[in-house]
């Protein structure tokens, strides 16, 4: 059980095929038709993004979306703490309430190592790994431009 919600999830996917500064921007429906994310759910995933400064929309001719900074430099952490909170890695596995060092669930110790290597994970993979890595899966399914 991982804890990331859905959005997070499709925010990495689009994000992944977006360019670094300077290059081209994409159109947020684009980017739909290539996750498979509906459109509108998108747009709000991005409107977080550049409100917390890892998009730049661009609007008019040759307008779309960028990343605010290198691929490389955003950590998945980052995106998860965006679109599901600051808390987004504090919640018990058994879901319950009162789950801390003090009053530990019966896996509290296992979740609590868990996710600890998950933080860890996730701040050591980056956008442009996971790109890399949706480069190698789909080679032929590249991101619509209009």
């Amino acid at each position: 059980m991982l804890p990331l919600s859905q959005s997070a999830g499709y925010a990495v996917l689009a994000l992944s095929c977006l360019e670094d500064p300077g290059g081209q921007p994409v159109l947020v429906q684009d980017v739909a038709t290539w996750t498979g994310a509906p459109g509108p759910y998108l747009a709000k995933i991005f409107s977080m993004l550049s409100k917390a400064g890892l998009v730049v929309a661009k609007r008019g001719n040759q307008g779309g979306v960028i990343l605010a900074r290198p691929a490389k430099n955003i950590p998945l952490s980052e995106l998860a703490e965006v679109l599901d909170g600051a808390g987004w890695h504090s919640n018990c596995l058994l879901g319950l309430m009162e789950c801390s060092d003090e009053r530990g669930c019966p896996v509290h110790a296992f979740w609590k190592a868990e996710r600890e290597q998950i933080q860890t994970q996730l701040l050591e993979v980056t956008l442009a790994d996971v790109a890399r890595f949706e480069r190698e899966q789909h080679p032929a399914k590249a991101v619509p431009r209009s």
